[in-house]
């Protein structure tokens, strides 16, 4: 957009330059007054005499009249563009404000969602450890009551083994 603005206003200051004037024409010159141009001649050294200065350049009222309206306009393409870019910077500020919102919210449910899932995660940690120590006791009660089992076998045998060799 900004080079877009340049290129107008270079075409244009382009075009207004090469623009033929109305020096040409004797009648427009002879109605115009002549303007003389402002600048200052230096200051002369004590030595020098007037007759050195430098003649003083004299412009037509229409030719200034066209430098001025160009410069006019270069000024308010200048001020156009400038509101432009402005604006353009303000909007990227509220699409900034408006990202920042939205990444903090995003933000913000990811993190509840992180705080459930590792609620729950805990919650199956524990009913499994709970599951896998229940399982432990089982096998524990089953080997006590199979080597008790066996125990009782053999204590049965030996005591037969009393009482018929006794």
């Amino acid at each position: 957009m900004l080079m877009r603005s340049l290129a107008v206003l270079f075409f244009a200051v382009a075009f207004a330059l090469a623009a033929p004037s109305k020096a040409g024409d004797a009648q427009s010159n002879a109605a115009n007054t002549q303007v003389a141009n402002t600048q200052a001649a230096p200051a002369q050294p004590a030595g020098e005499s007037p007759a050195a200065e430098a003649p003083v350049e004299t412009v037509p009222v229409d030719v200034m009249q066209e430098e001025l309206a160009i410069r006019d306009s270069v000024m308010q393409l200048r001020d156009s563009l400038c509101t432009v870019e402005k604006d353009s910077l303000r909007k990227s500020v509220v699409v900034e404000e408006a990202k920042c919102a939205n990444w903090e919210q995003s933000y913000q449910v990811m993190k509840q969602n992180n705080e459930v899932c590792a609620k729950a995660l805990g919650i199956a940690i524990e009913a499994s450890e709970k599951d896998k120590d229940r399982a432990d006791e089982e096998r524990r009660k089953a080997a006590v009551m199979s080597s008790s089992s066996f125990m009782g076998g053999l204590l049965v045998g030996a005591l037969l083994f009393w009482l018929i060799f006794d």
